[in-house]
């Protein structure tokens, strides 16, 4: 995705909250200069949103190093909040009437985890609003494009995950996936960045059963910028299956050559404007790419 006219501010407002109340006073305005600095400097009109994303994280981290810690206190908390409300979402797929919708259920609740705030967490994420979902007092993620199609057309998955705590009901798609005989490539972070899940997390939930192989980024998985073992997992791919906001600055528009599934929350009106739907909408979105998938 190309910056719109607001990313910069946004990026600046995204990291600094997150960064500025683990930051020693006197180091403030150094991390805030640097960010700007970094925008300043990569921000034109074909960057690429993810990437500059990656640069403003790593300098928060590298000028604030009790970031780390914070943000593993948090997605241990948000692990085990997830991990309650798994047993209660799996049912809710396994009554569904088709292999279609329980499939779609999957994606809607992965989707729907996807509650990271733009502005600094407060605390950990308890999902609270999954039942409210699976129950239908919540209207159902917008799916945009044949979504189960591709998927069913699909041999070899690329799975991008996003934050701890949602990466638990990512495992519902996971489940789904292996159940169609998908070779399934998981991607999570290398190392601490923010809440995102990295493989603790992932091991946490048992994810490592449902998948054939793990590869580790050290941030958002950008295509013009991957370190060999993604290069090649990305080309093996036939389809990319991403979560979050992060991944659909990242990859939208980038992956030219095949078809993609993002799922994520709007949650500003650049990606609002990108998508067609309204801030505040969740979606399970199909990006088809220029090379089609041959059942």
């Amino acid at each position: 995705m190309k910056p719109h006219p607001e990313c910069g501010a946004c990026l600046v407002h995204w990291v600094y909250e997150r960064a500025a109340a683990h930051t020693a006073s006197e180091d403030a305005s150094a991390l805030t200069r640097r960010i700007v600095g970094i925008l300043l400097k990569e921000t034109t009109p074909t960057a690429n949103v993810g990437t500059l994303c990656n640069s403003t994280v790593w300098a928060a981290l590298e000028t604030t190093p009790m970031l780390a810690k914070h943000y593993e206190q948090l997605k241990a908390e948000s692990n085990e909040h997830a991990k309650r409300l798994l047993p209660e979402a799996a049912t809710h797929i396994m009554n569904a009437n088709t292999a279609q919708t329980g499939f779609e259920r999957a994606c809607f609740l992965a989707a729907a985890a996807n509650v990271s705030p733009l502005s600094a967490p407060s605390g950990a994420y308890t999902f609270s609003e999954m039942r409210s979902l699976m129950s239908g007092e919540s209207p159902a993620p917008a799916v945009v494009g044949d979504v189960y199609d591709a998927i069913k057309a699909a041999h070899r998955v690329l799975y991008v995950t996003d934050n701890a705590g949602e990466i638990g009901f990512d495992s519902l798609v996971l489940t789904q996936l292996k159940a169609m005989g998908k070779y399934v490539t998981l991607v999570v972070k290398k190392n601490t960045f923010f809440e995102d899940a990295t493989i603790s997390d992932a091991l946490f939930f048992g994810l490592d059963g449902l998948v054939d192989s793990i590869i580790t980024v050290k941030g958002f998985l950008t295509p013009a910028d991957l370190e060999p073992l993604a290069i090649q997992a990305l080309h093996d791919a036939d389809l990319v299956l991403a979560k979050g906001t992060g991944s659909y600055e990242a990859l939208a528009g980038e992956l030219q050559t095949k078809p993609a599934i993002f799922m994520l929350k709007v949650k500003c009106p650049a990606i609002a404007r990108e998508t067609g739907l309204a801030t505040g909408t969740t979606i399970v979105k199909l990006e088809r790419g220029a090379r089609q998938i041959s059942g």
